[in-house]
């Protein structure tokens, strides 16, 4: 008998349609409300060791997650704020028609974006430590490899002095792709 999936992302009836840039704006709205609105409860007294088991092992509610750890959630919060904030740069600097957003760590494709010339381009997104950095660009690029057009948005403060060489030499190496750089 499978196992029932736990619905974690509060949002994902408004986020699962193509939007327009007005739609993105309201959303995002709807996204930074919710976590406003919301509270942790920190636990206390419970140690260095204690603290970090809790927010990697104890499941909590917070702005449009549940069900999750706060590992978890701040992970998806970040990578969420880069796909926001890359969608609206979307729309602004390139002049796209709409857009779909793979949000909460669903399968598949971050973005699906339809330009003006009614083209359909895919777009990743990630939030990334310095060091994790390479990795994760380099199994982004692997999706671009066949020379389809693409987005790759990224937050900015995963470009330390070592990232932003390899990051140029990736961008000379796959004309394909163009870069999103958001300030997170």
């Amino acid at each position: 008998m499978g196992k029932n999936k736990k619905e974690t992302f509060l949002l994902s009836t408004q986020f699962n349609e193509t939007l327009s840039f007005e739609q993105l704006i309201d959303l995002t709205k709807i996204y930074e409300m919710s976590m406003e609105e919301t509270n942790v409860n920190f636990p206390m007294d419970i140690g260095t060791i204690g603290f970090m088991s809790w927010t990697k092992r104890n499941e909590i509610s917070f702005g449009p997650y549940q069900n999750l750890s706060f590992f978890e959630i701040s992970n998806r919060i970040y990578s969420d704020i880069v796909i926001l904030k890359a969608a609206q740069i979307l729309f602004e600097e390139h002049s796209i028609k709409s857009i779909k957003l793979s949000m909460s760590n669903k399968a598949g494709n971050d973005m699906t974006i339809t330009d003006k010339d009614e083209r359909i381009i895919i777009g990743e997104a990630f939030n990334s430590a310095c060091s994790f950095f390479q990795t994760k660009l380099r199994n982004e690029l692997k999706k671009f490899d066949d020379g389809k057009d693409g987005f790759i948005a990224f937050n900015e403060t995963a470009l330390d002095t070592l990232n932003t060489n390899y990051f140029e030499t990736k961008k000379s190496q796959y004309p394909n792709v163009k870069f999103i750089v958001c300030e997170v």
